[in-house]
């Protein structure tokens, strides 16, 4: 079985892999195979070079050869449903003496067995997994193929998305086997199989993982595809996922076109990258606040409410804080606390890597010469530098942080002045140091400051310059939506976190809106936003949201819910059809769901860009221009105060209406 298995897996493989970009293909070392973690033993030796992960002796712990590819032989194992999990099931005795706890599920007209099969193997380094309902022995199966009459699929298949901030260098794990389910899949997972579906995942569609795009659709394209050979052809497929999963819906409707019918995104982001650009903020204003409040304990910075007026994002005065445990804190610190250091720290890197290393026999070191960024993750695509660091997008030149409230008059215009010369920017590469998230929380080691910024005639703290090249690969390997294409539906689903100042924001799904209406405004009608009230009630509107995708996808045309929606309590909608969220991208009267789950903004917002947040780099306008043109409203600052605004923009100041430099 396992070389006719593995004979369709390489079939299917060649052709997945001829539409995609050359770059994806290339491999990473080093990189820690996970097999072993996930139930599934050790790798198969691939050579004896040295090269990869090391596979022992069972018994004396001796490195016996190695593994580049993390290759398994294809494993099925079932597993019942007892009504809360699902637990291992022995094909071989479980039908004919079930299990006390096995629940049934009607099938064919009956009650039968409440049993799926999953199969679990390797593919391009990850671990996939097939899931469907079994209610039947397997006794007729067609090893060959697959395909079998004990396996209840309605023809319908639902790729599975997970999230996460990852930074490579690892296979992850396999979702089913060794227990690896998440909340949320625990949940969902009885009613999706109990209706038939087949469920395929990899752990290569883990932004968790790793948070390459193009790699993430070369492994879901030939995991795809691989499905199709061994099963059959879907009637469609149906991605379904969470957070970077989310991203990867609107990544793969962008650049595959094909590989999805449909998407239920969930707590969505447009694509993580440009994500960088308001979270690159945050540690910075983070770290003034910080510095004020130390200095005066009567700052108005020591109200955490007041700090939404710069950073734009929600602030509570009464949530708990993530970072001290103490009272009050902001969605900066709350959601995005560890983002930046884990993304732009080339020498930070999580202890797990050198736990897990050492664990699998690898010699010490092997981990030292890794840059632990993002862009150094897909060097690939963003090349490196005679030292071997990759390229950095973030730039913050010309950024007036709290603009809209200076010209808003809640911002005094010395503290605007104070704000801008001292919240400096990140180092470059060469020159980070290794992040004590206890010692120094927001990384401000790593950030350039000045010790006389406060002052009206002190040094301001220098601003970075991000690598235009580096945006502009950003946006031709299809890391950025640009929303010029999705062509396919979309159901934008996200419980209201706000209240939580959790990092999932509710201005995300309407960035993405806001891009489809600027780049391709007949795709706007391809995604509608629902808005669940919180967690719990996310469970019953994502099956409501298969549900209507279902119809749509199998009729070819939008059932009347196929609408923006919000709902309340319980589920129950709140309101729904066009109109609901107005005033939130245009100018009108705030809809119903607008009133009820209020949306905040960004660091860069609040600075003078929009929604869309896709901004990498600003052009820049002469100071002069911008202190005539109404920039500051009805601002009017003094000659000290215009000489202080001077030396903190020497070269001008960002005019967003002229678009992205860092666009190609």
């Amino acid at each position: 079985m396992d070389t006719l298995r593995h004979h369709t897996i390489t079939l299917a493989l060649l052709a997945a892999t001829a539409a995609v970009p050359a770059a994806a293909a290339e491999q990473q070392q080093p990189f820690i195979c996970r097999t072993q973690e996930s139930g599934l033993g050790q790798p198969l030796i691939d050579n004896q070079d040295g090269a990869g992960h090391p596979v022992l002796d069972a018994a004396t712990g001796k490195v016996v050869g190695y593994s580049r590819l993390c290759h398994i032989a294809p494993r099925t194992e079932y597993f019942y449903f007892n009504g809360s999990a699902f637990k291992p099931f022995d094909p071989a005795t479980g039908y004919a003496q079930p299990p006390a706890d096995l629940k049934t599920i009607a099938y064919d007209g009956a009650p039968a067995p409440f049993v799926i099969r999953v199969e679990g193997g390797v593919i391009n380094r990850f671990m996939y997994t097939v899931a469907m309902l079994a209610p039947r022995p397997p006794s007729s199966e067609a090893p060959a193929t697959g395909k079998s009459p004990s396996l209840a699929w309605n023809g319908k298949l639902i790729y599975w998305l997970r999230g996460g901030v990852g930074i490579g260098h690892q296979q992850g794990l396999a979702m089913w086997f060794n227990g690896q389910l998440g909340s949320s899949e625990k949940a969902l997972m009885p009613h999706l199989l109990g209706k038939g579906y087949a469920v395929v995942t990899s752990s290569g569609n883990e932004t968790g993982v790793h948070y390459n795009m193009r790699l993430a659709e070369q492994t879901a394209r030939m995991t795809k595809a691989y499905f199709v050979s061994a099963y059959g052809q879907p009637s469609y497929t149906l991605g379904i996922g969470g957070s970077g999963g989310a991203v990867q819906q609107y990544m793969f409707a962008q650049n595959a076109p094909g590989l999805l019918d449909g998407g239920i995104p969930i707590y969505s982001y447009p694509d993580m990258v440009t994500q960088t650009i308001p979270v690159s903020d945050c540690p910075l204003l983070g770290q003034y606040f910080a510095d004020a409040v130390a200095r005066d304990p009567q700052s108005p910075w020591a109200k955490w409410s007041s700090q939404e007026l710069v950073e734009g994002m929600h602030a509570s005065d009464t949530a708990r804080n993530a970072l001290t445990g103490g009272t009050g804190s902001t969605e900066c610190i709350n959601g995005w606390k560890f983002a930046m250091p884990t993304v732009i720290n080339p020498v930070y890197r999580d202890p797990r890597f050198d736990k897990g290393a050492k664990a699998y026999g690898y010699q010490p070191g092997v981990l030292d010469a890794v840059k632990w960024t993002h862009w150094n993750d897909l060097a690939d695509i963003y090349g490196t530098d005679s030292q071997g660091y990759a390229p950095i997008p973030v730039d913050n030149v010309g950024v007036q942080y709290g603009l809209a409230a200076l010209a808003g008059g809640k911002l005094a215009p010395d503290e605007f002045l104070r704000i801008n010369a001292c919240v400096g920017s990140w180092k470059e590469q060469p020159e980070f140091v290794q992040w004590d998230m206890n010692a120094d929380p927001f990384d401000s080691r790593n950030m350039r400051r000045s010790a006389s910024c406060r002052e009206p005639d002190g040094v301001p703290a220098p601003r970075r310059a991000g690598s235009v090249d580096a945006m502009r690969k950003a946006y031709t390997s299809g890391h950025v939506f640009t929303g010029a294409k999705l062509g396919i539906p979309m159901i934008d689903l996200r419980p209201y976190l706000e209240p939580e100042l959790n990092m999932h924001n509710a201005r995300q799904s309407f960035s993405v809106r806001a891009r489809l209406q600027h780049a391709n405004p007949a795709e706007v009608n391809n995604q509608v936003v629902w808005f669940a009230q919180t967690d719990p009630d996310l469970v019953k509107a994502v099956l409501t949201a298969v549900d209507v995708m279902d119809r749509y996808l199998s009729t070819k045309a939008a059932p009347r819910e196929f609408t923006d929606t919000c709902f309340g309590a319980q589920g129950a909608v709140l309101a729904s059809g066009a109109g609901v969220w107005d005033g939130i991208l245009d100018s009108k009267p705030a809809g119903a769901c607008t009133r009820a789950y209020p949306v905040y903004s960004s660091p860069r917002m609040v600075a003078g860009d929009g929604i869309r947040g896709d901004l990498f780099k600003c052009a820049l306008k002469p100071l002069a221009a911008a202190l005539a043109d109404g920039t500051y409203g009805s601002v009017h600052f003094t000659a000290q105060q215009q000489a202080w605004l001077a030396r903190i923009f020497p070269q001008g100041v960002c005019d967003y209406s002229k678009g992205d430099l860092g666009k190609p």
